[in-house]
């Protein structure tokens, strides 16, 4: 019997992580999806960790359609962009090597499609993702947390229509070699084609907790240095932002931090006075934390972290002439 159902893509980039990507992989394996209806397409950013080895001997075993592309970029998004244009299905689903599916993640994001009232047609289903719950959380780590519409469209759990994927060629060249803001770019140039966008809570994914050193933590910001980039491509993008020209409150009162603790420098000890706000959001933003001293001295921490941010944005403000602070 021909499945009815809608034939969906899954395009995985992978790069140096065999051992993840083996995991998801076992988790598409095992999802309630029509195995008829779908495929995996594994994009491999070339490393010699037996990566290219392994997918091909899972290839003998694989209940569904197993692809391997090898590549060399040196960003995830020719690897996505080559997977979606190339993808057979009807439906792209992005998902990343370090997450797990949940066995009806590919149900009931097709599902989504279908979730529209309106006029528009579906171009986008975004789903949940949230932190392995049996990885041990830490002060220091990297990890993804969505749960709920996100105007950053993240590429590790989301699925388009590849009708509007095509229609607006997919990921832009300008992102073929940033580490930020490809998903983003994309997702909103889908809206502006005249497709809508839904979040479906029900396509769960859990992502991978790493655990990272303080230096890698602190670098982490530096990737927001294309967000002003990004604020000139789509300018809807700042009905989102804190006041339109500042990433958030965060940010902002970091300014007015830096400006006290300068001002002070020069004799005007009153204008300290200037550095409370900054610290009364970083305490408030901690509020998953129980113990107050330890939301006390997470302030202390993210004020290098805080100034990287800064830095990147500024850099990001003057290279592309576009505010954000």
């Amino acid at each position: 019997m021909t499945s009815t159902s809608p034939f969906v893509t899954i395009v995985v980039p992978t790069h140096g992580r065999k051992a993840l990507l083996e995991q998801l992989l076992q988790s598409l394996y095992a999802q309630t999806y029509d195995p008829a209806s779908f495929e995996i397409v594994v994009v491999h950013n070339y490393s010699d960790d037996g990566t290219e080895e392994a997918v091909k001997q899972w290839q003998s075993t694989s209940p569904v359609p197993l692809q391997y592309v090898k590549k060399h970029n040196n960003t995830p998004t020719p690897s996505r962009h080559h997977g979606g244009t190339h993808a057979k299905g009807d439906i792209i689903a992005f998902i990343d090597d370090d997450c797990i599916a949940e066995p009806d993640w590919i149900a009931n994001g097709v599902k989504g499609f279908q979730t529209s009232e309106g006029a528009k047609p579906v171009g986008l289903v975004q789903g949940r993702t949230l932190p392995n719950p049996a990885h041990q959380r830490r002060f220091l780590e990297k990890t993804v947390s969505i749960t709920g519409e996100s105007i950053f469209f993240e590429t590790c759990n989301i699925f388009y229509s590849k009708a509007a994927f095509d229609a607006v060629d997919g990921f832009s060249a300008e992102f073929m070699d940033k580490f930020y803001g490809e998903d983003t770019d994309l997702g909103w140039k889908v809206r502006k084609a005249g497709f809508d966008a839904v979040f479906q809570d029900t396509a769960t994914v859990y992502h991978h907790v790493f655990h990272v050193s303080f230096w890698k933590w602190l670098k982490e910001p530096l990737f927001f240095k294309h967000l002003p980039y990004l604020m000139e491509r789509h300018p809807e993008l700042r009905d989102f932002m804190w006041h339109r020209y500042f990433l958030t409150a965060e940010t902002a009162y970091f300014q007015l931090f830096m400006l006290g603790v300068i001002a002070s420098l020069s004799g005007f000890f009153w204008l300290l006075l200037l550095c409370t706000p900054y610290l009364v959001q970083r305490y408030k933003s901690g509020s998953a934390m129980p113990n107050p001293m330890l939301r006390v001295i997470r302030i202390g921490a993210g004020l290098p972290r805080s100034l990287f941010t800064w830095y990147a944005l500024v850099t990001g403000t003057l290279r592309y002439r576009s505010v954000l602070l």
